[in-house]
């Protein structure tokens, strides 16, 4: 079950390591899809993810989450979850544990630095709304996704919003340029964006980068302790 929390932490480099090499391209057996519904599964993942103790006795954080429970989240097929998570386990995101009964979901580290992820403004009755508006057919639903997550990742925890440049916006995804606004139409059309603003600098006499609201940002700068998710408590 998703935590009834407004934000939830991720870690910043593990999800900034991955997404550039995420492309629209088949990986051996995984069809393309499987890198839309990998990101998809790991904010699944993140939102009911609690603290776990290691096999070798070290903290961690895991996640313990059915095939059915993945599909009623996210909205995937039990196929698209299973490629999703191998796509995950590939790119260093999770690790598996346990039996095919009681498989667990450890989330890779290190935990810190991390960022916050809106939660409960994108959930509805058990289920990350927005996704059940992809339909995993298209490379602009993965440049949404990366882009989602990074925008999250560079927001700064003073403001509201991310702020950056297209230039920087390729410089770490690999989202080319001229699709970036396609991204940006998707993440405002299925709900997990809800704005982006353009101010002119009357001091610096030049447009300032975008400023990108993701949908519940206003709860990203709740900082009190009763919010905090899961994290270990060495990290």
């Amino acid at each position: 079950m998703i935590r009834p929390i407004p934000w939830c932490r991720l870690p910043s480099e593990p999800v900034r390591a991955a997404l550039p090499a995420l492309r629209w391209q088949a990986q051996g057996d995984l069809a393309p899809s499987a890198g839309i519904a990998a990101l998809m599964l790991y904010v699944a993942l993140n939102f009911v993810a609690h603290p776990g103790l290691a096999a070798d006795g070290s903290d961690g954080v895991v996640a313990d989450a059915t095939y059915d429970a993945l599909g009623d989240m996210t909205g995937l097929s039990r196929s698209l979850i299973a490629d999703g998570l191998n796509r995950l386990a590939a790119l260093q995101l999770i690790t598996a544990s346990g039996s095919a009964q009681k498989r667990r979901y450890w989330i890779t580290g290190p935990h810190k630095p991390w960022f916050k992820l809106p939660c409960l403004a994108i959930v509805r009755q058990g289920a990350i709304a927005p996704f059940k508006a992809f339909t995993l057919r298209s490379k602009h639903e993965l440049h949404a996704m990366k882009l989602y997550l990074y925008l999250a990742a560079c927001r700064d925890n003073v403001n509201p919003f991310a702020m950056v440049s297209y230039e920087t916006i390729f410089a770490r995804t690999g989202i080319p340029e001229r699709d970036i606004r396609r991204a940006l139409s998707l993440l405002i059309g299925t709900g997990l964006m809800m704005n982006i603003d353009r101010e002119y600098s009357r001091t610096l006499k030049i447009n300032e980068a975008n400023k990108y609201y993701l949908t519940g940002a206003q709860a990203l700068l709740n900082s009190a302790a009763t919010t905090s998710p899961a994290v270990p408590a060495a990290a």
